[in-house]
Parts: C-alpha cells; structure tokens; sequence
C-alpha cells in the first residue's frame, strides 16, 4: 500500500483535554489488565467498548478485520501527564483484508467520518484497531506503515486482537518508536462495576465456575440456559417439559441405532462361522472319500490284481491324501482369521456397548438436572394454583352466606298475607 491510497485527516496535534484520569474520577470506576509500566502511557478503554471490539473480532476468523478507537486525548491536572480516555468503536464497513493484512480505503474512512459526524460528534479519533487471527498480538511492516502515515499523533494508539489466542495489546509512540504497552485499564461508570469485574474477567480468560467445575463448554451452556429457564413464569415449565421429552426421544433413537448395529454385528458374526464350517465339512468328506478308495484298492489287490496297478492306485489314494490334508490345513487357516476378526468384532462391540453406557448416564444426568428445575417450577406452579382455588373457594362461600343473609331479611321484612290492615 503506498501514500496515495487512503487520506485520512490531516494529521495535528489536538489540544489535550484537561480532566483527571478515570481512576481518580470518583464517578467511575477501574480495572488494570495486565501490568501497566510507569513509562506506558495511561490508556483507558470502557469496558462495552472492549467487549464489542472482541465480538467484532470473533465475527469472521478467517481474515483479519479493523475499524478506529473514538474518545479524547487528556491531560491530568494533577500530574500533568497525558492518557487516553476511549469511550466508542467504530468497525471499518468498506475495506481490502486478507487472512494475514488489513487495509482500510477510501470508501471506509468515509463511512467512518459520517458515522463519527452523526452518533459520536464530541469524540476524536485516538487510535485504530484490528485483529491478528492466531497471529500473536505485534505490529507488522503493514500496520507500522498505517499507524506512521494516519495516527502519527503521540497521544494515538493500535489496539491488536487475537481472537483465536484470546489474547490483545496496545501499542504507543514514545521517543519517536511504536511500542507495546504493559498494560491498560478497564473502565465503566461507578453503577457498572459488577459487570466492569466480568469484563476484566473475559479479557484475562480467567476460569469461570463452570469451567472449574470440570464442564464442557456445552454442557456450560446448558447449564446457563437453565438457570435462565428457572427464573422465568410458570409458563416456562411447558418449555422444560418439551426439552426433557426432546432429551429422552434422541435417547432412544441413539438406543435403537446401537441396537440395530449390535444385531448387524451377531449376524455378520454367524455367517463367519458358516462359511468356515462348510469347507471343513468337504475337506473330511473328501478325506474320506479318499480312505473309501484306499479300501477299494486293497480289496482288489487281495483278489488276485496286479501290484503295479495296487501300487499306482495307493500312490493316487496317498496323493488325494495329501491334498485333502494341504486343503485341511488352508481351511485351519481361514478359520483362525475368523476368530480374529471375530475378536475385533466383539471388541468394537464392547466399545461401543461403553460408549453407549456412557452416553446415557450423561443423559441421564442432564436429565436429572432439567427434572430437578421442572420438578422446581412445576412445585412453584402447583402452589399458585392452590392458592387460587382456595381463593375462589372462599370466595363462593362468602357470596353464598351473603346470598343467604340477603334473602333472610328480606323474608322477615316481608308482611304475612294473612294478616288484615288495623
């Protein structure tokens, strides 16, 4: 990429906003990742705006993706000591990429200063960032070239994510080079800070609950997926019970595979055995075949024939012999690879008998904690219900002791109709 491909703004050194760093501003809150040095510049990134960065990140792994970091470039007043304040992203719509560069073009800076001009009219633009899929967190020949040419402000950074490593830094000028950082810091208003802990918790990949509890990942989201079930209405148990009746119905699809395989393996098992039975049934029926010739040539030769012709018969009967004995031994032979490959297949039978075993416990299990969250709802739900029909029991039974008092007066009120005027 050359010069004259891209202009970005022209390049000038703003006038640093004068207001404390965030984590002395009582009215926010902030989280160091990783190790910041005294010689880093103080770089300030909130924590939604980190978050959405990393999705941007994860959206497309195969190619390297960008866009430019928005905020203002302060001044401390009690150190007088600069730090970049980034409060908005803006993802890069028109650009040239490919799995190792990214390039920005005219078209994207465009779009980027319209959409800046319109939703983000009070920020600058304090830096850029883009993705390194399983590339390591540096900057190439590529990206020294961009940030030299279009963010040569001092107080500008690059934010590099690698979404597959799970790992991310920025890079700063000082004395004229372009270094990384240590460390920054993670920010969010004072109200925010539970989620601010959760976000510096993802950015530093450390382990959650479920991961410590020795879950996978989808058994993780599952688990989640049912702690949101458990908090929704009543209604909810409908979707509980569809999920537990979808579990058992895939479990008994998964059985009656198995099954049908275990079937198909004992029937492949008996023809084996067949087809080596029957060639070791005509080998001795050959065999003997042979003897009934043998016989046949000594009777003749003790009716009087002729030693030459008893000798060439013995010799054929002996040769038949041999034969029969050489087909013998190839059909021991056969045999044997049967059994083996019997043997395998018992094996594999075995696994996967196991592996089936093992699947259903896990089902089982998992079917035990959709139950347990149902047998919850449906527990909650049941009371509700009583409650109801309780209400609407007493409810009946004081409309009928008022009915009943209604007509008492009314009747006693009431003249006799046998009574005559004074």
């Amino acid at each position: 990429m050359t010069g004259d491909e891209i202009r970005f703004e022209d390049v000038r050194t703003r006038e640093l906003l004068v207001q404390p760093r965030p984590d002395r501003n009582p009215e926010l809150a902030a989280l160091v990742i990783a190790n910041p040095s005294p010689q880093d510049l103080p770089i300030f990134l909130d924590h939604e705006v980190a978050l959405a960065i990393d999705r941007h990140a994860s959206s497309d792994l195969s190619v390297e993706l960008g866009g430019v970091l928005l905020g203002k470039e302060c001044l401390d007043p009690e150190t007088r000591q600069p730090h970049v304040l980034i409060t908005a992203s803006l993802e890069a719509a028109h650009y040239k990429n490919t799995q190792a560069s990214f390039t920005y073009t005219h078209e994207s800076w465009e779009a980027i200063t319209r959409e800046r001009e319109n939703k983000h009219p009070d920020c600058d633009v304090v830096g850029w960032y883009h993705t390194h899929p399983n590339f390591g967190i540096f900057l190439s020949h590529h990206d020294l070239f961009i940030h030299n040419h279009f963010f040569a402000t001092p107080t500008q950074v690059a934010y590099v994510v690698d979404p597959i490593n799970r790992t991310r830094g920025f890079f700063q000028w000082r004395d004229g080079s372009i270094v990384a950082v240590s460390g920054f810091h993670l920010t969010s208003s004072r109200g925010q800070r539970s989620a601010l802990a959760r976000a510096a918790d993802q950015l530093e990949n450390v382990a959650t609950e479920e991961a410590a509890a020795g879950l996978s990942l989808n058994q993780a989201e599952l688990l989640h997926m049912l702690t949101r079930i458990e908090h929704r209405s009543a209604a909810s148990t409908r979707e509980i019970t569809i999920l537990a009746a979808i579990s058992g119905a895939m479990g008994v699809l998964v059985g009656g595979v198995l099954l049908a395989v275990l079937l198909l393996l004992a029937r492949l098992a008996d023809r084996g055995w067949e087809r080596a039975n029957a060639p070791l049934a005509e080998a001795v029926e050959h065999l003997a075949d042979g003897q009934r010739l043998a016989m046949d040539a000594l009777a003749d030769s003790l009716g009087g024939s002729d030693a030459r012709a008893f000798t060439a018969r013995y010799a054929r009967t002996a040769q038949e012999r041999d034969s029969a004995r050489k087909s013998l031994g190839a059909e021991r032979q056969i045999n044997e690879a049967l059994a083996l490959e019997t043997a395998s297949l018992k094996t594999k039978l075995a696994e996967t008998i196991a592996s089936f075993e093992a699947r259903k416990a896990e089902n089982a299990r998992l079917s035990d904690l959709v139950l347990s969250i149902a047998g919850k709802d449906a527990a909650t739900l049941e009371r509700e219900l009583a409650q109801t029909r309780y209400s609407a029991y007493a409810g009946w039974g004081a409309f009928s002791l008022l009915a009943l008092g209604t007509i008492s007066l009314y009747l006693r009120g009431k003249p006799s109709g046998s009574s005559s005027p004074p």
